[in-house]
């Protein structure tokens, strides 16, 4: 009860608040005008932060009182805000200067370094660690780069992803409310500071939500990435046991994921015009520079670029980040147990979002600059494979023994495999070798190939288990190397399809041309496919299989639909344009092929007819007689064809 009655009273007093500082800022000229990178067109007042900062103050006073009134009844710990407070009027106070005034940048970075420097010298540091929930580390005498780097980084991190109206106050208030819910259930006593925060930004963001009568400012900004920046902390460090990690990073997500990229971004843009023309240190400088420089190349500004209006861009941010936050949430309440496919799948994601908005600068990321660093290594690839197998039979073979031995590990156990490993190595990389594994071409990666991965890899690992047998191993070796066996199968297995895997990917990605149909989901369909996918000069991008076989009808070959049999195609070209047809088989009946062209002619689309074809090569009379045996073969395939 007392919890609803704090928010409601900071978003009653925000609300209230915020037309008056609206009108004051309009009245002291703190006004944002129009042009440059900014997309707003007409002047809109700055200083929102003020708004947010003295509803909350308010509201900390009132609950103070109230604490007194009702006897202890409402209580309103302000000592435990005192270490954010001070900091945090340093940082208000900058703020408030710089919508008054531009301030530079190498000033603002000197007061946050101090407000920063303030909340450690009161005890606020990142001390311990845990990534995923598990046992916590002590970070030592990196506690303090570690919380100075945390705290300038969200602060700045808030300020660098204001570039749309309700954009920064919309994601503060959804992290607010993210861990004042997970500091709740830790039972730790910081929920109720960000629960004020919360109801304050709740009653300034209808004034600042597109279209925006009010900016937030540096002036909020700054203080709203501060103050949740410290309370994460002290809620993380503070509580019965660690918080791990991963669940501020995820609540913070978005901005952490904006300015790194940001950073990144510039970063490799600054190398491009430095690698045009040799640069003097001076130059090299500015380039460093540039990572910090603002520009109109933010998240929120390609979703603009790719056609999502002002608020679907904003709404679109809001539901990633309430994704993240709940995505911290079950990994608190599930205990971590999810943490690491949670991790994997955000990863994912990430990956493809940073795609999809089109970050040239970033072509590392994707999936052809991969193949073709591969494609251009000009040491030995063997050499290459061996030290790469080398990793993953290490991995192979601790991957086994952690999952065979529980902790805590005998000595003499561990003693044994410790001794074994760097003769399992040899014999094992040796075994691999000499049975041929190293012959293979990854581009040319096929089912056969992996047959041979299941087979040849076994065997190496039984000839390294024979050879471990002379000295005198513990109990269930045996197991041990059979499940040695496995995870380097699939480690090997998995690591040499990479290449395959990627340039689907990429073939997938890149495919361009006209909408094609293929007549027949066999073999030669199949074939025709294949074909199709790895030569994009025939302009034909296949976007369906026909079969008149009911059994293939409705499923996908190869990641392509088969979209239904020959009599259906009329419907199919009326739900979808078709470019063309490519009959695949000559098995198909004449009275289906007939239906085929007919209705082709009737759409007027090419019917084309794909086929493997073996002819002889022209040779003159004189060069068969010459050499007889290359004409016997030429012959032989001929009448093979």
């Amino acid at each position: 009860m007392v919890v609803y009655l704090f928010l409601l009273m900071a978003a009653g007093l925000s609300f209230g608040l915020t037309p008056l500082v609206r009108y004051g800022a309009r009245w002291i000229g703190a006004v944002d005008q129009p042009g440059g990178r900014k997309i707003h067109a007409v002047p809109i007042p700055r200083l929102g932060g003020v708004s947010i900062v003295v509803s909350g103050v308010l509201t900390g006073l009132i609950g103070w009182g109230l604490e007194h009134v009702t006897g202890g009844i409402v209580r309103v710990d302000l000592g435990v805000w005192k270490p954010v407070c001070l900091g945090g009027a340093l940082v208000f106070l900058l703020g408030v200067w710089d919508d008054l005034r531009p301030v530079p940048a190498g000033m603002k970075f000197v007061v946050q370094g101090v407000a920063t420097g303030i909340t450690m010298w009161c005890g606020i540091m990142v001390e311990q660690a845990s990534l995923l929930g598990g046992s916590s580390i002590s970070l030592g005498a990196l506690a303090l780069p570690l919380t100075f780097v945390w705290i300038m980084g969200i602060t700045n991190a808030f300020n660098l992803i204001d570039g749309l109206d309700g954009l920064a106050a919309g994601l503060a208030s959804i992290a607010a409310g993210s861990i004042a819910i997970i500091f709740f259930l830790r039972g730790d006593a910081q929920e109720m500071l960000l629960i004020i925060l919360l109801g304050a930004l709740l009653g300034f963001l209808p004034y600042n939500f597109n279209p925006a009568t009010i900016f937030l400012g540096d002036s909020g900004s700054l203080v709203v990435g501060y103050v949740l920046s410290v309370i994460a902390i002290t809620g993380s460090q503070k509580g019965v046991t660690t918080l791990a990690v991963m669940i501020p990073l995820l609540v913070f997500g978005l901005p952490i994921l904006d300015t790194l990229l940001s950073m990144a971004r510039r970063f490799v843009g600054g190398l491009r015009v430095l690698r045009a023309h040799r640069a003097s240190l001076i130059e090299q400088i500015r380039g460093a520079k540039r990572m910090f420089e603002a520009d109109q190349r933010h998240i929120h500004h390609r979703l603009l670029a790719l056609g999502f209006s002002h608020r679907n861009a904003v709404l679109v941010l809001y539901a990633l980040a309430l994704g993240l936050s709940f995505s911290a949430l079950l990994s608190v309440l599930a205990q971590y147990r999810n943490a690491g496919i949670i991790l994997i799948a955000i990863g994912l994601a990430m990956y493809i979002g940073i795609r999809k908005l089109g970050y040239e600068e970033l072509t590392f990321l994707r999936t052809g600059t991969l193949l073709r660093w591969y494609d251009s290594l000009t040491f030995n690839r063997r050499f290459f494979l061996g030290f790469l197998d080398m990793l993953l039979i290490t991995a192979a073979y601790w991957g086994a023994f952690v999952w065979q031995h529980d902790l805590p590990w005998g000595t003499d156990i561990e003693a044994w495999y410790m001794e074994t490993f760097p003769l399992v190595l040899a014999v094992q990389l040796a075994s691999l070798y000499a049975l041929g594994l190293y012959r293979g071409v990854w581009r040319a990666m096929a089912v056969g190939d992996l047959i041979r991965i299941a087979a040849v890899v076994p065997l190496a690992v039984t000839i390294s288990y024979i050879v471990a047998m002379v000295s005198l191993p513990p109990m269930h070796t045996s197991r041990f190397f059979l499940l040695d066996a496995l995870l380097l199968s699939a480690l090997i297995g998995g690591v040499r399809s990479t290449y395959r895997v990627l340039a689907y990917m990429q073939q997938c990605a890149h495919l361009t041309g006209e909408a094609t149909l293929i007549y027949g989901a066999g073999r030669g369909g199949q074939l025709v496919l294949r074909e199709l996918m790895q030569n994009p000069d025939l302009g034909c991008r296949p976007t369906g299989f026909l079969d008149d076989d009911p059994r293939l009808q409705g499923r996908v070959v190869n990641g392509i639909p088969v979209l239904g049999s020959i009599t259906g195609l009329r419907s199919i070209i009326e739900a979808q344009p078709i470019s063309r047809l490519i009959v695949s088989s000559s098995k198909i009946k004449r009275n289906r092929l007939d239906q085929a062209i007919s209705i082709c002619q009737e759409w007027r689309i090419p019917l084309l007819q794909a086929h493997l074809k073996l002819e002889p090569i022209a040779m003159e009379l004189e060069s068969v007689n010459d050499v007889q045996g290359p004409a016997h073969t030429v012959q032989e395939i001929s009448r093979s064809a």
